[in-house]
């Protein structure tokens, strides 16, 4: 998979057609694409969101949301206390979704 990524980006890069390229390299054209789907299919597996459960430790009870952040199509609720880095971290996160 690693020897075909390798030669994928060496055609696209080229500047030259996928069929002269194949020709230079004497790799049949069908080949190129069939292993460029390959890849391009592994790239996008490794891509997909996934999701984790992240325990939350309440130290109190009174606790309380002091703001849900919104950032595209996810969502986090902030409780009162939480500390800078902390934000930081739950928007990056957001905005990785």
């Amino acid at each position: 998979m690693a020897e075909w990524s390798e030669r994928i980006s060496s055609c696209r890069s080229s500047g030259i057609s996928v069929k002269q390229w194949c020709q230079e390299h004497g790799i049949v054209e069908k080949t190129y694409y069939y292993w460029q789907r390959r890849v391009f299919q592994a790239l996008t597996a490794q891509q997909e969101p996934y999701f984790a459960k992240v325990p939350v430790e309440r130290r109190n009870s009174s606790q309380e949301v002091a703001v849900t952040v919104r950032i595209g199509n996810a969502e986090a609720d902030i409780y009162t206390g939480a500390d800078a880095a902390t934000v930081e971290a739950i928007c990056r996160a957001l905005k990785s979704c």
